[in-house]
């Protein structure tokens, strides 16, 4: 039996996946702690382990967090962003370390591996030598787009495709400067001044992005490595593992209306996700709109409780629909990209039609679409002629079909949930 921290983001996004990893490793054998928010606490303790609460002004819902008055304050754009990384990433670093710290302290010296969501970033200064208690390693889960710095790619988020030729490299050197050095120069400031205060003495410390990635001893990104785009500079501790199984709700339940998902001949499911959902008229009825006439079953997820309005004949609508049951009977997935249900769709091989700027969503689309497995309409409110050509264009152009089939079987060569085990009992064995 392992000692393990699990530590998650208190957002839904990333503390599923780990409740998840947690389960299967108390299912092994193993002894699992989750340090995360209060809210999560009960869905904690009933994979078997034990719940380990933020304290403080971290243990704040950060999917709430982003649609807050406070953080809709800051204009869209660089405003916004700089916002985010500094209230959401940097600004809890000493607070999440702390936390971890006290929770090393009580295993009473018995060696533990830590395995940290890599958004989390409290475990980031004992990476870097903080004073403190010591695990017996750290073990990075990557539960958003793989985000590390390439001389082979343009910086996350900008959403530019990957070029690798030699004025391709350039460009993406040039990039990688002007972010770190001028848009985000004021936010590695304040991360190196935060690990300062923490007792981290090495330097230089990486770019903030880069070293939750750069300081584990192993990184297991949730992903195909094609989706992160192939990189020659990739580190040799990162592995790309596939995503995890669809975890579904317990109170859950197919809706009175499935027989008519079985009996048709296509469905389009289209959903604006769990975060970007306040306005169905951003993506959810402008594509009701769109294929309101053609011979297709929609299936709309809401993700909330709330009226879609104008709802033709041939849509049917549920504020949740459980995707592992209903993606083997989708032709097309309409939706904004969040990085889960996209997953999701790839190693079911379902082909989509994406349409979300905001969060990860500008970068991942572009990811996305230069799979051939999708396109990317690029934009947070398409129109519903544009959703409904790309919808039809899905639908009759073989490529995209093969394409998402072709990443499923990449997925299916992976097995996450063995691959997270393998590592933790590998870093516990050499320890001993």
């Amino acid at each position: 039996m392992t000692r393990i921290a699990i530590t998650a983001v208190p957002a839904p996004g990333h503390f599923g996946p780990m409740n998840s990893i947690a389960a299967d490793l108390v299912r092994r054998g193993h002894h699992v702690t989750v340090l995360t928010g209060a809210e999560f606490g009960d869905a904690v303790t009933a994979t078997g382990a034990m719940f380990a609460p933020l304290t403080g002004e971290t243990d704040r819902n950060t999917a709430k967090l982003v649609t807050s008055a406070e953080r809709l304050a800051a204009p869209p754009g660089l405003p916004r962003l700089q916002w985010d990384l500094r209230h959401l990433v940097v600004g809890v670093i000493a607070d999440r370390h702390h936390d971890l710290c006290r929770l090393l302290a009580d295993a009473d010296d018995q060696s533990t591996v830590v395995l940290g969501d890599g958004s989390f970033y409290g475990t980031t200064p004992l990476s870097y030598g903080a004073p403190g208690p010591r695990p017996a390693g750290i073990i990075g889960v990557g539960t958003v787009h793989f985000a590390l710095s390439s001389i082979d790619a343009a910086p996350m988020g900008m959403g530019l495709p990957q070029d690798t030729t030699p004025a391709g490299r350039e460009r993406n050197r040039e990039a990688n400067a002007f972010l770190q050095g001028e848009v985000l120069g004021d936010v590695q400031d304040e991360f190196v001044a935060t690990m300062r205060s923490l007792g981290v003495t090495r330097d230089p410390l990486p770019f903030f992005l880069d070293a939750p990635i750069l300081g584990a001893d192993r990184y297991l990104q949730l992903s195909i490595e094609e989706l992160s785009y192939r990189r020659s500079d990739t580190p040799a501790h990162v592995e790309f593992i596939g995503t995890l199984p669809a975890a579904g709700r317990a109170d859950a339940a197919r809706p009175t209306w499935w027989p008519d998902v079985e009996a048709a001949e296509r469905v389009v499911l289209v959903t604006q996700g769990t975060i970007a959902n306040q306005d169905f008229g951003s993506l959810i009825e402008p594509t009701l709109a769109a294929l309101s006439d053609l011979p297709v079953l929609v299936v709309a997820a809401t993700g909330r409780q709330g009226a879609v309005r104008d709802v033709p004949a041939n849509a049917r609508i549920a504020e949740y629909v459980p995707f592992d049951e209903l993606l083997p009977h989708t032709d097309v997935l309409v939706t904004n990209g969040g990085f889960a249900g996209v997953q999701q769709a790839l190693r079911e091989g379902t082909p989509m039609v994406l349409a979300g700027q905001t969060e990860e969503k500008l970068e991942g689309n572009v990811r996305v679409a230069a799979t051939g497995a999708a396109i990317n309409l690029a934009t947070d409110t398409p129109a519903a002629a544009d959703i409904r050509r790309a919808v039809q264009a899905v639908l009759t152009e073989p490529g995209y079909r093969d394409n998402a089939r072709r990443l499923a079987v990449e997925y299916a060569t992976l097995d996450p949930l063995s691959s997270i085990a393998k590592a933790v009992e590998g870093i516990a064995t050499a320890r001993v």
